[in-house]
């Protein structure tokens, strides 16, 4: 049996395996908007991890990041890095947003923000800025699941023919089932790309060198492209904003939409420990086949082609078919998650509020489900038409929802940033970050989304000092709530005598 069909069967049975958890993940009894979006408030740790980082790894991990290094080598250390910190996010802003989403049913960013701040406007910025800069993001998932089927089958499956089974595919299990289908199945595709992604890179990693010592194959490196293993001086700026705009990550809707999902928030304090071994772990292998593909591949037209093109010419059909059904994996857990959480926007924060304040349940989830059969049309007519690497339409999308950051901070933390101050905050940040990025890029060698960031905290402190702060009302409701939360806490932990750090633990 020829290779691309061994390959093109293993796909196909991984695409059905999805389309039935989605089935399975279905309500039995009547669906609502809080059982759809956020699963009912019910997730459980294992489940909980592995949608966290399949969502959080997307085709980027396999073709971006593997493209990233066999272009420019050891300078996508950057990227790698933030998995360790941009997780503990989850530390202090995942547990309380969980005991506000639950005490105050919030569903979304713009839900909880637009409470807070009392704003419309500002609810409609945020779902605006959201959803600018989810549907590009969607976009290179669909055209990561294009490039692997094309890949896989010799071109004898097209690109737009690949991009069209991920659309159907995906919209079929998220329809059924929801958050639970998505959750479930990014456990699936967490736990395929893991253990498939290791094997491909031992696999790929004794054949070019003839042993499994990684020390081999980084000393040829070293003697034959040295500069692969340099970071330029002029290229630190550049490396260490990156790092930071890398923090949108963790407060991107689809990973914020899981704050809320977790049926106990220890859950969240153990998954921002633990989560970045999951991530770290799953790069080790990439670079192993990226710095082969430098050796053994140089001048690939397509860098992103690096990954696909070292294991069908290293590895045994079953062995490459079974890890691009891993690299779909992750193309589809990033994507189910990206276009779900569009739905829940484009529904709670949009239709609800402003177009149809009566909407019932049953009405306004069948507008979300209408929601996401036109987004992910949208976004798979957008990826006929572009080529832009995968990589960079991931940094503008973190980026701009890094914007976020300083009025979450305010909700959460500290009252002096005012509802004027967070709406100018994050239009400055935003037009900011479009300028540096398109315009003039990366102004002192700094990344796009750090300077939106930085003008975002500047306007934001600027007008908040100018303007009404928020009611005592709201500041006792979100501030005094969590603060309350934490008293209670230490004084289960530490009785009736409270130590001074009481009520900081959250």
């Amino acid at each position: 049996m020829a290779p691309w069909i061994i390959s093109l069967i293993i796909i196909s049975i991984y695409c059905i395996a999805v389309i039935l958890i989605g089935i399975a993940s279905r309500d039995k009894g009547v669906s609502t908007l809080e059982n759809y979006y956020v699963g009912g408030r019910s997730i459980g740790p294992f489940v909980s991890y592995f949608t966290y980082v399949a969502t959080f790894h997307s085709s980027f991990a396999f073709l971006g990041a593997s493209g990233q290094i066999y272009t420019n080598g050891i300078n996508f250390f950057a990227v790698f890095t933030s998995c360790v910190v941009s997780p503990l996010m989850i530390y202090f802003i995942g547990r309380p947003v969980w005991y506000l989403g639950k005490k105050y049913n919030f569903m979304t960013q713009a839900d909880l923000l637009s409470s807070y701040y009392e704003s419309n406007v500002l609810r409609m910025i945020i779902s605006v800025v959201s959803l600018i800069f989810l549907v590009p993001y969607l976009q290179s998932q669909i055209m990561g699941g294009g490039i692997i089927f094309e890949t896989v089958t010799g071109g004898r499956v097209p690109y737009w023919a690949g991009t069209l089974i991920i659309y159907i595919v995906m919209i079929s299990y998220i329809l059924l089932g929801g958050f639970k289908a998505v959750a479930w199945t990014d456990t699936m595709q967490g736990l395929m790309m893991i253990f498939l992604v290791w094997i491909g890179g031992g696999v790929v990693l004794g054949k070019v060198t003839g042993t499994l010592d990684w020390s081999v194959l980084m000393n040829r490196v070293a003697q034959e492209v040295p500069e692969k293993l340099i970071i330029p001086v002029e290229y630190w700026p550049t490396y260490m904003t990156t790092f930071m705009s890398l923090f949108g990550i963790s407060i991107y809707p689809p990973s914020f939409i899981r704050f809320y999902s977790v049926k106990n928030p220890k859950t969240l304090k153990w998954l921002a420990v633990t989560s970045p071994i999951y991530l770290i772990f799953f790069y080790v292998p990439i670079f192993l086949i990226a710095f082969s593909g430098i050796l053994v591949m140089p001048g690939l037209e397509r860098a992103d082609m690096v990954l696909p093109a070292m294991l069908s010419s290293y590895a045994p059909p079953v062995l490459t078919g079974l890890i691009m059904a891993g690299a779909l994996a992750a193309t589809m857990s990033t994507a189910d998650s990206q276009l779900h959480v569009t739905s829940s926007i484009f529904t709670i924060d949009i239709y609800k509020p402003f177009i149809n304040k009566d909407a019932t349940e049953e009405r306004a989830l069948f507008v979300g489900k209408i929601a996401i059969v036109v987004v992910s049309a949208i976004a798979l007519l957008m990826s006929q038409f572009t080529n832009a690497l995968l990589v960079a339409i991931v940094a503008v999308a973190l980026g701009g929802c890094l914007q976020i950051l300083p009025s979450l901070l305010g909700a959460l933390y500290w009252k002096g940033i005012t509802k004027e101050g967070a709406i100018t905050g994050i239009i400055v940040g935003v037009v900011v970050l479009c300028i540096t990025q398109f315009v003039i890029a990366s102004p002192l060698g700094l990344h796009s989304g750090v300077w939106g960031l930085i003008f975002n905290v500047l306007s934001c402190i600027i007008v908040s000092r100018f303007t009404e702060a928020p009611s005592n009302e709201k500041v006792e409701m979100f501030h005094g709530y969590i603060r309350e939360i934490n008293e209670e806490q230490d004084r289960a932990k530490y009785g009736s005598v409270l130590p001074q750090t009481a009520g900081t633990n959250l």
